[in-house]
């Protein structure tokens, strides 16, 4: 009778220990005052109590680090997220996070709600896990410890206390909302921040102008279902397998636009960083394709503008080569003035291909007043105001210029929204002539199945009839169809062509590689985002303190 009473007992006991054990991932606080009160009343020892307890909300808090590392991986395919990152990363605040890692992971203990976004964020940007596993071991013993044993010596105070709220709570509480007062008042009474807070606020009301965090938002749960309908996410490096990992990141432009016919590309020259001479390389490609300044410079590896400048002169190439030390795709300056992106897919089964959007880039032009002088137009300009810091850096000669009364300057001439472009949808341009014409280019393009050609033309009627034109860039997979910018276009159309776009890269990279592609591996593809971040970090920081 005796020992069956025990193991009764031991059995009783050991589900008790699962319960705490896996309660602490829903509600650490509640659990630690249930053991408490389970201790005192003689149902468990204290030291157990303390341990069972201490063990759950470790193994929780190492599996948000887990899940910030491993998700944080697919995360980072995705370039606004990217970007986001770029931002964090150069951040003052993350910097000294960085630095101060392990007292912050044990201080976040003992402040309710930054546990989960801190340990997530360390996961996320790789925080040594060896620092993360004792420091995060250290604060539980010393928070189990004390909360556990506090509700086993004064359990009715205790509980009394949590439930209608500490006035440690009630104080971070009352001093969060002085703190968000002070930052309003702030904002109503200096004129400088009343302003820039009107500006942000109305950014929000125009889709084009969303922080592309926000933008994106929307696209994650799409995602998310086509990874689990198609079983993965990789199928996307199989989109393009002429192009490295279908054109994620790190892919070179100079390597992309030889995989289009050469007729049809605009003249090209790459210098890479390790070049001993580029001065003689650069003045024998002019000299023998006959161009003259200005010329366009960008980045063989790089999107949404990143470093893209127009260069007047070869001395003022060469203060850029110097400044940034990378690979870089100089090109004939194509005076347009007309700039389109030309959105091509083509099913793998499908012998020819199709159109699936054309966007009409329209540049950025002021009207002069007779009065004001460009900076004030731009800063007074109901669209242009949105992007001052990019017009203003484009025209940095003119910005005290006034223009007569009546007079249209252009303030901007590269195709790109980031650097003042307006998007809109170019539909009306297609013609018979012209779509055969861009299939056919898209056709013969070597393992391409999915992108937008860039493409600059003088002459709309020529065009149309699909002549005198020249492509100056083709992106990949994480290219987009630019016409859901369209400030006509309401948001359900915008969404729409985005989804649809994403439901063609997965639908294409599972057909390729149902014949034979192989998909990009996970070791190769997460190495080839982290050094794409590295190389945008490093130069990011350096366009910034030039």
């Amino acid at each position: 009778m005796t020992n069956s009473k025990k193991k009764l007992n031991s059995s009783a006991e050991g589900n008790i220990f699962i319960i705490l054990f896996f309660s602490t991932f829903v509600s650490e606080d509640l659990t630690c005052i249930t053991s408490g009160l389970l201790a005192k009343e003689g149902k468990l020892l204290l030291l157990h109590a303390i341990i069972v307890t201490g063990l759950g909300i470790f193994v929780g808090d190492l599996l948000l680090y887990l899940v910030g590392f491993f998700f944080g991986s697919y995360l980072k395919l995705w370039k606004p997220i990217q970007n986001w990152e770029s931002k964090i990363s150069s951040h003052t605040l993350y910097k000294h996070w960085k630095s101060k890692f392990s007292l912050s992971v044990m201080i976040s203990r003992f402040l309710p709600g930054t546990r989960l976004p801190l340990y997530l964020l360390s996961g996320y940007f790789k925080m040594p896990f060896l620092v993360f596993v004792w420091s995060s071991l250290f604060a539980v013993l010393v928070w189990t410890t004390l909360f556990v044993s506090l509700v086993f010596y004064y359990g009715k105070w205790i509980t009394t206390i949590y439930t209608n709220q500490s006035n440690f709570g009630t104080s971070i509480g009352i001093g969060f909302s002085f703190y968000v007062l002070y930052r309003f008042f702030q904002t109503i009474l200096i004129p400088e921040k009343r302003k820039n807070f009107l500006l942000q606020w109305n950014k929000l009301s125009q889709l084009e102008f969303w922080p592309s965090s926000l933008f994106y938002l929307p696209l994650i749960p799409y995602l998310i279902y086509l990874a689990v309908r198609y079983r993965g996410i990789r199928y996307l490096t199989a989109t393009n397998p002429g192009i490295i990992a279908s054109g994620i990141a790190g892919e070179s432009k100079y390597e992309i636009l030889n995989l289009i016919p050469n007729k049809y590309i605009a003249k090209s020259c790459l210098v890479s960083a390790n070049k001993k001479d580029p001065e003689t390389l650069i003045k024998h490609w002019l000299s023998q394709n006959n161009i003259k300044f200005p010329i366009i410079a960008k980045p063989d590896k790089g999107e949404r503008g990143f470093l893209v400048q127009k260069i007047h002169s070869i001395q003022e190439l060469k203060v850029v080569l110097q400044n940034y030390p990378i690979d870089w795709l100089l090109q004939e300056w194509i005076e347009g003035p007309f700039e389109v992106g030309i959105f091509y897919y083509r099913y793998p089964n499908e012998s020819h291909g199709m159109i699936f959007s054309v966007t009409d880039k329209v540049f950025p032009e002021i009207i002069g007043d007779g009065i004001s002088n460009i900076e004030s137009l731009i800063e007074n300009h109901p669209r242009f105001r949105f992007q001052m810091e990019a017009h203003k850096k484009h025209n940095l000669g003119k910005l005290h210029h006034i223009l007569p009364l009546g007079e249209k300057q252009r303030i901007g001439s590269i195709g790109n929204h980031v650097q003042g472009c307006m998007f809109q949808d170019g539909s009306y341009l297609l013609t018979k002539k012209l779509t055969t014409e861009l299939i056919k280019i898209g056709d013969k393009t070597k393992g391409f199945y999915f992108g937008r050609f860039d493409i600059r033309f003088q002459n709309v009627k020529t065009f149309q009839e699909g002549k005198g034109f020249k492509i100056i860039e083709l992106n990949g997979v994480t290219s987009e169809s630019t016409n859901l910018y369209d400030p006509k276009f309401s948001i359900r159309q915008s969404y729409s062509i985005l989804w649809k776009q994403w439901k063609l890269i997965f639908e294409i990279g599972f057909q390729n590689y149902q014949k034979g592609i192989r998909l990009y591996p996970y070791g190769k593809l997460v190495q080839l985002i982290r050094n794409h971040n590295d190389y945008r970090k490093k130069f990011s920081r350096l366009e910034k303190s030039l």
